[in-house]
């Protein structure tokens, strides 16, 4: 990353900052979105009996908890700011300048990837003190997280670019907010499910990421494993940054 460049990322990311600021609400958002999480987690693990399936309940949750926080927190959260942005005309104002159409995307998102970051460390945090259990692979985990970040932050911009307006946003993130945790083992482990059916959904797109997190706490896959689940992470990512690059709009559709 050029000098240059990296200024830009820090402008765009001082002004979502100062933006995010003025709204005191977005605070308890913060604040409130992990505990409800914690809370939740809590109950549908008593609900839920994992051990008969082989699973330890612990790791389970903490991969839910993160793939929880990445769609609702993250992916929808940007989804609606690229949107908005744009129905208020500031991107098209950004791209007059000197800022790049990538930076432009990636600065304005970037403050809020932070503020992600922040809440899965504490609800990761809070999952493993609950359940007694510690990081046996943590760059594993942190490979998941740091795809997950990319994956749903490029998922988010695909969807902006095939919104025409705010309204059509709750429309448009309803499949990967209710069906994509499903299919990608957040809600249901693939393990509990036929063994044809679970190794299909292997490449859903936050599959790779669930896994990478709970062997963060298992220690079940091996390094091959580990590389094919970021490699596969990353062409997700990369298929989803394409179809932004290629339909993104930069001003209002009339």
């Amino acid at each position: 990353m050029s000098t240059q460049t990296a200024q830009h990322m820090k402008a765009m990311f001082r002004i979502e900052w100062k933006l995010f600021n003025r709204l005191k609400v977005n605070y308890l958002y913060a604040v409130f979105v992990p505990l409800m999480v914690l809370v939740a987690l809590q109950f549908a693990q008593e609900q839920m009996n994992l051990d008969a399936s082989g699973l330890n309940p612990g790791p389970v949750m903490v991969s839910t908890s993160v793939g929880v926080l990445l769609v609702f927190s993250l992916y929808s959260f940007i989804t609606s700011l690229y949107v908005a942005r744009r129905e208020e005309l500031v991107l098209k104002r950004l791209r007059t300048g000197e800022v790049s159409d990538r930076v432009i995307l990636a600065g304005g998102a970037s403050m809020y990837v932070v503020v992600c970051a922040v809440q899965l460390l504490v609800v990761v945090t809070g999952v493993s003190v609950i359940f007694g259990i510690a990081p046996r692979q943590p760059l594993a985990a942190l490979a998941g997280i740091l795809t997950g970040l990319a994956l749903m932050t490029a998922m988010a911009a695909a969807t902006a670019a095939l919104c025409r307006t705010m309204e059509s946003v709750a429309v448009a993130t309803l499949p990967a907010m209710f069906v994509l945790p499903m299919i990608s083992g957040v809600y249901i482990p693939r393990e509990i499910l036929p063994d044809a059916l679970g190794d299909a959904l292997l490449f859903a797109p936050m599959s790779s990421t669930v896994d990478l997190v709970r062997t963060g706490w298992t220690g079940d896959l091996t390094l091959l494993d580990a590389l094919t689940r970021i490699l596969l992470a990353g062409a997700w990512t990369a298929l989803f940054a394409w179809i932004a690059v290629r339909k993104f709009r930069w001003e209002p559709r009339v």
